[in-house]
């Protein structure tokens, strides 16, 4: 398994094959609006900018339209999007019908909707180079047919995190299989002269109130919305004029009625879904990651890094790579509210160690985890695999 430091390369580099690449991209999603989805989109886009010819297909109906800022934002840079059921015979023809009319060099999906997709609609044919991405350090070998599929077919995965690597290696991937990349952001978009001010309107509050904020979908239980809300309530004498945002799409009502019995629901601030993530995190004098399991590397960690802000997060699986104790950020234990709280009053009350944390976060996401960066990393193992193809027969032997 090759290490984080690897995946940083010079995008100028020469390369060994200067070819323009097919590459065919499978999301499990239907809408771009957060985690992998995001990711998938992203890297699209970058490695169309740099000349390959790129389509991303989604999950849903052919017919169904394509709205949002990252679907104009693919089209834009040229990547054809196509809708396809993955989960419909009809989608699984229609795609086999693609691999045999273009040729693709390469096949990325991401997550296991689009591997099993991916899996039944080339039985029995040739594939093409086969990558996939992994995000979560939950054991792969508990769903047995993803862990056969990873194990026989997949010449490539890639791990979100140093973490995720080694829990694959640990699950029994070969570590030649494995390599590290981090996930990207747009440092043009995520840039620390955003303003906030908008947001902080929107939300009626004032400047000069002190916002704390957890950037992440309230349908997800591991994000520890609820501890975040416990720290909430152990702070509310000691700061009593701290306002708290919680940022994602969902149904709020539980967390409303854990504030109002917490004696917070006045504190609290349940903003719903937002696209413009970036004035959200500029709107915010700490941001929270709250989670408590599973995650390869929390993406909001990534994104508010960006945008130089000081970050508390729980020591979760990749989380240590980026927010180092101290240096870019604080770090507490998962499902810890009093060590969280105290973490917040730490950094509210320390301006120096607040500024000095949000100047070398920004600073190493900047080294590890921009668009570019990423782009030419993953472009390099798309070409170092086509290189040393080997036919993979992975049709026979995989059962469920």
């Amino acid at each position: 398994m090759s290490t984080p430091d690897r995946n940083i390369s010079d995008s100028g580099a020469e390369k060994p094959d200067g070819r323009r690449l097919t590459i065919l991209m499978i999301d499990s999603h239907a809408a771009v609006e957060r985690g992998g989805a995001v990711q998938c989109a992203s890297l699209a886009r970058a490695l169309a900018r740099r000349g390959h010819r790129v389509t991303c297909i989604f999950d849903g109906k052919p017919d169904q339209p394509l709205q949002g800022t990252w679907f104009r934002a693919l089209q834009e840079a040229g990547v054809r999007v196509l809708r396809l059921g993955l989960k419909s015979p009809a989608g699984m023809l229609r795609l086999r019908r693609m691999l045999t009319e273009e040729r693709p060099d390469i096949l990325h999906t991401h997550k296991n909707r689009a591997l099993f997709f991916a899996f039944f609609a080339t039985l029995g044919k040739r594939r093409p180079v086969w990558v996939t991405n992994r995000g979560t350090v939950y054991p792969l070998s508990r769903k047995r047919l993803a862990y056969a599929i990873h194990r026989r077919c997949v010449a490539r995965m890639l791990a979100v995190s140093q973490a995720v690597g080694e829990s694959l290696v640990a699950d029994g991937i070969p570590a030649g299989n494995v390599e590290v990349v981090y996930g990207s952001f747009d440092p043009e978009r995520f840039d620390p002269e955003v303003s906030g001010d908008a947001m902080r309107e929107k939300w009626q509050v004032a400047g000069e109130t002190s916002l704390v904020g957890l950037v992440g979908s309230l349908k997800t239980p591991k994000k520890g919305h609820p501890v975040l809300l416990e720290a909430a309530a152990l702070l509310k004498e000691k700061r009593p004029d701290l306002r708290f945002v919680l940022v994602g799409e969902g149904d709020p009502e539980p967390l409303q009625s854990m504030a109002t019995s917490l004696g917070i629901r006045d504190r609290v601030i349940f903003a719903g879904f937002t696209e413009d993530v970036p004035a959200a995190l500029a709107a915010l004098d700490v941001v929270v990651c709250a989670s408590l399991r599973g995650e390869g590397l929390t993406g909001a960690l990534r994104e508010a890094l960006a945008m130089a802000r000081p970050v508390i997060s729980s020591d979760v699986a990749g989380n240590r790579e980026l927010v180092i104790d101290g240096r870019t950020g604080l770090l507490v234990p998962p499902g810890d509210p009093a060590a969280l709280a105290d973490a917040i009053d730490r950094m509210l009350g320390c301006e120096s160690m607040a500024r000095d944390c949000a100047a070398n976060g920004r600073e190493r996401v900047l080294e590890l985890c921009t668009e570019e960066k990423r782009a030419d990393r993953v472009e390099e193992i798309y070409r170092e695999l086509l290189t040393a193809r080997r036919p993979l027969n992975c049709g026979e032997g995989v059962s469920s």
